[in-house]
């Protein structure tokens, strides 16, 4: 294949992705949730351009508020699971963090690090607050001063999370 039909096909992809984008787009607006999300869902799938991507994500989460909305349910997954941890429903918040696309987002992942930490799930706690530092380094500021890492003040695994040592000291 020459390049010129390699930038064709890849143009034409990045069509077919933004009509799908746009047809999703439309779908959302008309409260057609459903519909939209599929949409949105391709566009994700066919790997298309990452601003092409990185939107269908953002609709996609809209998606999520739309239908949790309409359910009477908490909108705000993180809220929701806040509140299920402040409540004692541990596992249940956990099981909200770790849910699809949230394992990507530092809030999330913080959240199920301090969960795992009082349910004295060791690693998995410190597996978790690694990422969350991966994600957002304010996290180890957070992890340093929370209360729910009180189990770990002395592993030296969370000491070295939470100590930051980039400035070489």
């Amino acid at each position: 294949m020459s390049s010129g039909a390699g930038q064709e096909a890849r143009s034409e992809a990045v069509d077919a992705a933004l009509k799908k984008l746009e047809a999703g787009i439309e779908a959302f607006h008309a409260d057609r949730i459903a519909e939209a999300r599929s949409e949105f869902e391709a566009v994700i799938a066919a790997g298309a351009e990452s601003r092409l991507t990185s939107r269908a994500g953002d609709y996609l989460a809209a998606c999520d508020r739309a239908e949790a909305s309409k359910d009477g349910k908490v909108n705000d997954a993180f809220l929701e699971a806040v509140m299920a941890r402040n409540d004692g429903d541990l596992q249940g918040a956990l099981k909200i963090c770790t849910a699809g696309s949230r394992t990507r987002d530092g809030r999330f992942v913080y959240l199920a690090s301090c969960i795992r930490a009082l349910l004295g799930e060791t690693e998995p706690a410190l597996n978790s607050l690694e990422k969350a530092v991966e994600l957002d380094p304010t996290n180890r500021v957070r992890a340093f001063h929370d209360a729910d890492f009180a189990s770990l003040n002395e592993d030296e695994r969370f000491l070295s999370l939470v100590h930051d040592h980039s400035d070489g000291g």
